[in-house]
């Protein structure tokens, strides 16, 4: 008999405590959040939490190449048609298949002026997009689209059906798509909590929850790692570095990027319609010995806007050298005898020790008479600020290539909405330079716009900045990404 009562209460606590013992739950501390969780966010946080919930067309591989993803194969019809084959027995996570009528949908979104997509620029040279059939689209552009393949992976893909349903408002208070989780709960500049897709076609993760936390400190970051409270981190500070590989339960995860971590002037008014004054900026920095002291050698100086690895690399630019009594003299010519005072506005964490090279930045300005103080603001407030194109004199950002210029170059174009400088021979030649699949056209073009964007000095142009990651020994099944886009639908915790 008491055997039979054991026996019982092992049961009644194994159905009552079982279910939630065996919930895994993955937390992730990111630096920053988006303003809200709209769609096509220019930015690679936003795009790790939509991704989520709905899945690309074609996915990215760690080296930065088109993968199959919703689209299982495509093929080039001619110059200037593509064709894509979708996956088939996909549902949305309410139950309704996915078919080609959701991909047109989503594209034409996309591409309506009136939707401010924030990267519709990757994908603006589509003119038409058309439904073969439910498993078959068919899209044609303007002119030949050499990065097309490239750009639809920022493009995550929204249900028609359900847009038409709930409006852009309805997807913005709780997103549903076809991917590995479904949206819970989303507290801005808090947390993003998602549970498991158990009909996700990539078969059910084998977590079943995952949260996203903001974490603005690195130092927070790194200690919520050590305490098990996350289990990855995002941009570890180089001097927090040691820490983590000390100890025995987390481990660094350090991965080369094709971010150029630029600090981007206002052109359009004074002061930094000055020529001689963002050359001045340029001869004050040393950017040598931040990179010694600051990121311990572990990123890129630029010679110019793209990383050396980037198709679109200009070695025939170097960069210049530090002058800070050439930099004192062009701020005199400029007309500040006594100085000025300039703000520079950057985020906490978004990439590594990004403050504190900001405030080394800050503090070689000042010395040359160009008297910069630093505002640290939240992801959201500075997300805001890009969209309305007012960031004051001075801000850093970072902008990422993914192995080809265009990807950095739209930025500093009309067309990529977030240029506060203006060229009509850069402009010419960047339609020009994505307008031909001729490798060679490209080439040079890229070429002469790094020139004129070393002549001009629309920004300075740092370092090419690693990410480094700090991953808990009990998740299995995450690679740290390049591109900063978190893949997690494989991952376990043991």
């Amino acid at each position: 008999m008491r055997k039979l009562v054991k026996l019982a209460l092992a049961a009644w606590i194994a159905a009552v405590a079982g279910p939630a013992m065996a919930q895994k739950t993955l937390t992730i501390g990111v630096a920053g959040f988006p303003d809200s969780l709209k769609t096509g966010w220019s930015s690679f946080t936003a795009l790790t939490l939509s991704i989520q919930t709905n899945d690309v067309l074609l996915s990215r591989s760690n080296e930065g190449q088109p993968v199959p993803s919703l689209a299982e194969r495509w093929q080039a019809v001619d110059d200037l048609t593509w064709r894509f084959f979708l996956r088939k027995g996909v549902t949305f996570s309410d139950g309704k298949p996915f078919t080609a009528a959701d991909v047109k949908f989503t594209l034409d979104y996309v591409l309506d002026p009136n939707t401010k997509y924030g990267t519709a620029s990757r994908i603006n040279q589509i003119r038409s997009v058309a439904v073969v059939d439910d498993h078959t689209v068919e899209i044609k552009t303007k002119v030949p689209f050499p990065t097309l393949l490239i750009g639809l992976t920022n493009i995550v893909i929204e249900p028609k059906h359900y847009h038409e349903q709930v409006g852009a408002e309805g997807m913005l208070r709780r997103p549903m798509g076809t991917g590995p989780f479904v949206f819970e709960r989303w507290l801005p500049a808090d947390r993003y909590e998602l549970r498991a897709n158990p009909n996700y076609w990539g078969g059910k993760p084998k977590l079943d929850r995952l949260v996203f936390r903001q974490i603005p400190e690195g130092a927070t970051r790194v200690a919520s790692l050590l305490a098990g409270e996350t289990h990855i981190i995002e941009e570890i500070p180089v001097d927090l570095a040691p820490r983590v590989k000390s100890s025995r339960n987390v481990e660094l995860a350090a991965v080369a990027t094709s971010g150029s971590f630029v600090l981007t002037f206002e052109t359009r008014k004074p002061p930094f319609d000055n020529p001689k004054l963002r050359l001045a900026a340029d001869l004050a920095i040393d950017k040598e010995l931040i990179n010694r002291q600051i990121l311990d050698s572990t990123g890129e100086v630029l010679d110019n806007y793209v990383t050396k690895t980037t198709f679109g690399y200009n070695p025939a630019v170097k960069r210049r050298k530090h002058d800070p009594e050439a930099a004192k003299r062009l701020v005199a010519e400029a007309g500040y005898p006594n100085g000025l005072s300039a703000q520079i506005v950057t985020r906490s964490g978004r990439y590594v020790s990004d403050v504190e090279i900001t405030n080394a930045v800050a503090g070689m300005l000042s010395k040359v008479g160009i008297n910069a103080s630093v505002s640290v603001v939240e992801g959201g407030v500075y997300s805001r600020m890009a969209a309305a194109s007012d960031m004051g004199p001075m801000h850093v950002v970072g902008w990422y290539s993914l192995g080809d210029a265009d990807f950095n170059t739209v930025w500093f174009a009309d067309v990529g909405k977030r240029n506060f400088w203006s060229h009509p021979e850069y402009e010419k030649l960047f339609v020009e330079a994505r307008s031909t699949v001729d490798q060679a056209k490209r080439l040079k073009a890229y070429h002469r716009m790094m020139e004129i964007m070393h002549q001009e000095n629309p920004a300075v142009f740092l370092f090419g900045v690693p990410s480094i990651y700090g991953v808990s020994k009990r998740l299995k099944g995450f690679t740290a990404p390049s591109d900063r886009v978190m893949i997690v639908a494989g991952a376990d915790l043991n």
